[in-house]
């Protein structure tokens, strides 16, 4: 199985932060900028690009939704996938030091020429949000850490809407799945699915993109972050894979040409203004 890449890049993750963040209501937004300001990384990794004092929490809403990507890279974390992997040192604020990829998204498998299927992890976006949504509520001083929570329900609200986290592709040439799109190779410098997906909001600026957003799509409202899921794997299925059951080999690439790039630079348009949406929807609910 080829690990997983990260969902919506950067810019991404930090316009559907920015979205979501100016419309709590005063009492969430009052609750997020407390717990960011708990969070141990708050100083050195959430705040520290903020250059205007009067955006400072935004900046920090927006850093702390790239937070658990940012950790892969991290030395003070451990990869509790690889067999192997020795655990680092628990650090103070911190209820341990994964970096928890599976909590990125949850392979709902499908196939499209009768390939037997294997099921989703058992520890998956999914399961990890339940627990989160528990958590962020809890005293500040909990031992569950709220403040460790919140960035993970930034970061995981935001996947989740991203369609390739929320399907493997089973071929009979590719019988353990694809991955997410990780394993069908693409034409071109993205080089596979899963990362010409992810770059689709580009490198510009998160919040004009989110301003962008906010303008071209109106609010829509679902809760239950199962739903944003299976919403995510049906596009998935209609919208994404239209080149047919091609596996994509380094050999023979699938080519993307410009309708399809077209087509996917709307749809992710679209998913990031969902995503933002219910995001402020899911937190004014939570942090009452």
């Amino acid at each position: 199985m080829v690990a997983p890449l990260d969902a919506w890049n950067a810019t991404g993750h930090r316009a559907i932060a920015a979205i979501a963040y100016q419309r709590l209501n005063p009492r969430a937004r009052a609750r997020v900028d407390s717990l960011l300001a708990r969070h141990p990384d708050f100083l050195t990794i959430l705040t520290r690009n903020a250059t205007d004092p009067g955006n400072r929490m935004l900046e920090a809403v927006q850093a702390a939704a790239v937070w658990p990507d940012t950790i892969k890279g991290d030395r003070r974390f451990w990869d509790d996938e690889k067999k192997d992997a020795q655990p680092t040192p628990l650090l103070p604020g911190f209820p341990d030091m994964k970096m928890r990829k599976p909590w990125h998204y949850k392979d709902l498998p499908f196939s499209p020429d009768g390939t037997p299927l294997q099921p989703a992890g058992a520890e998956n976006a999914i399961t990890a949000l339940a627990r989160l949504m528990q958590d962020v509520t809890r005293p500040p001083d909990d031992a569950r850490n709220p403040a460790y929570a919140l960035p993970w329900i930034l970061h995981i609200s935001g996947d989740i809407h991203q369609p390739l986290h929320a399907v493997s592709r089973f071929l009979k040439d590719q019988p353990d799945g694809d991955a997410g799109g990780n394993g069908v190779k693409t034409a071109g410098e993205k080089r596979n699915l899963h990362w010409y997906w992810d770059d689709l909001p580009g490198n510009g600026s998160s919040e004009v993109l989110a301003a962008a957003l906010t303008r071209e799509f109106r609010p829509v409202r679902r809760r239950n972050p199962a739903d944003w899921l299976n919403e995510s794997a049906g596009i998935a299925q209609r919208e994404v894979y239209t080149f047919g059951p091609i596996r994509g080999s380094e050999t023979q690439p699938v080519v993307l040409d410009a309708a399809y790039a077209t087509k996917a630079q709307a749809i992710a348009r679209r998913r990031m203004a969902e995503a933002g949406y219910r995001l402020a929807d899911l937190l004014n609910s939570l942090l009452k």
